[in-house]
């Protein structure tokens, strides 16, 4: 089964669908809520853009984003090709798992991500509950 990333969120839509789950008395993170294909900008881990200023101190959010430029959190490959350009991404992959595939993984650098969302590919493979495959032009597509 091929699963496409076929929404992106601002990170202002993400946030009102996030308090909107819990007012409704769901999880944050609800795989009900945040779908397969669904993919979202993170600025709370950094910041390149200012997005966080319009959140900054309202409804729990932080001053400032977690990382500074070069913390270890977020891959090396995120801090050599992407900090200038965006703030790190989420997307919900098949399973309904959330990956964040600017972080380092559990067993290495991380993923070496290229293109603009939503035809991002990233390598190598993603293994996440329930599922092992890629993410290639914006498909997630399993390991043959």
């Amino acid at each position: 089964m091929t699963v496409r990333i076929v929404r992106i969120l601002g990170f202002a839509e993400f946030h009102e669908i996030s308090e909107d789950a819990v007012r409704r008395g769901f999880y944050r993170n609800d795989k009900r809520i945040f779908l397969p294909g669904m993919a979202w900008y993170q600025p709370f881990y950094f910041d390149p853009l200012g997005e966080m200023a319009i959140f900054a101190g309202k409804s729990g959010f932080r001053d400032d984003p977690l990382c500074e430029r070069g913390d270890p959190f977020l891959s090396i490959h995120y801090w050599r090709d992407w900090a200038n350009k965006r703030a790190p991404i989420c997307v919900v992959g098949p399973s309904g798992d959330w990956w964040e595939i600017d972080r380092k993984s559990s067993n290495g650098d991380g993923w070496t991500v290229t293109g603009e969302l939503p035809n991002i590919t990233c390598s190598p493979s993603i293994v996440l509950n329930g599922y092992h495959g890629f993410l290639r032009d914006g498909a997630f597509t399993p390991n043959l």
